[in-house]
């Protein structure tokens, strides 16, 4: 079985850094010169990785995974 850390890329870790640092959605996508349906389609996949139903719970989790 493979450990979380590397279930998450280092460009998804980077996600979640952006939306823990407060930042909408739009402004990532505005950053990161995607759509914003890009990224909430990356951060839903994200949430699935982490087992998780929120972006907040992403957020939490990763920081306890060690992962931010």
């Amino acid at each position: 079985m493979k450990s979380r850390k590397s279930t998450l890329t280092n460009y998804e870790c980077r996600l979640l850094k952006l939306c823990s640092n407060g930042k909408t959605h739009q402004e990532i996508a505005d950053e990161l010169h995607y759509s914003k349906k890009t990224i909430d389609y990356q951060i839903r996949s994200i949430n699935l990785k982490l087992e998780v139903n929120s972006q907040f719970d992403a957020v939490t989790k990763a920081r306890y995974l060690n992962l931010l």
